[in-house]
């Protein structure tokens, strides 16, 4: 059970990156829409392409307005933190600071359902293991020890 979970929290954490959108200078095939190139092997259907990008448009906005507002606060407090702000003042602006990072993964978890929705049981196993692979340093996970 705990390893499930701490895969499933590992896909959730490796499909965040496919909500942002790809550099223009990345080339694209012409079949994968922009910003999903992890999905370019999985040998999608044009339906699938079609829901996965309207999944992508109905998350991308909440999810900038967020960062965004999660950058401006993280701001503000870094300043409260170096001026004259009482301690409450502080706190507060913390809790803002944690209640937008707990909106936006949220957000990324729930896009990540609607994603996963689409695809196959085999095209979430392929896309698991493509993340896996493209993950920095490319180090397998350590078994967990039984207690």
């Amino acid at each position: 059970m705990l390893k499930q979970s701490l895969t499933a929290l590992l896909l959730c954490g490796s499909l965040s990156p496919m909500l942002a959108i790809a550099p223009a200078t990345v080339a694209q095939p012409a079949h994968t829409p922009p910003g999903y190139r992890n999905f370019e092997n999985l040998n999608l259907t044009p339906e699938q392409r079609q829901q996965l990008q309207a999944v992508r448009q109905q998350y991308q906005s909440r999810m900038e307005q967020t960062r965004n507002q999660l950058r401006t606060a993280k701001e503000e407090l870094r300043q409260m933190m170096s001026g004259t702000a009482s301690d409450d003042q502080i706190r507060a602006k913390h809790q803002q600071v944690r209640e937008l990072e707990n909106q936006l993964a949220s957000l990324r978890f729930e896009s990540m359902l609607a994603m996963r929705s689409i695809l196959t049981p085999q095209q979430r196993q392929t896309l698991a293991t493509q993340m896996q692979q493209r993950r920095p340093g490319n180090r397998p996970m350590r078994p967990q020890q039984q207690q």
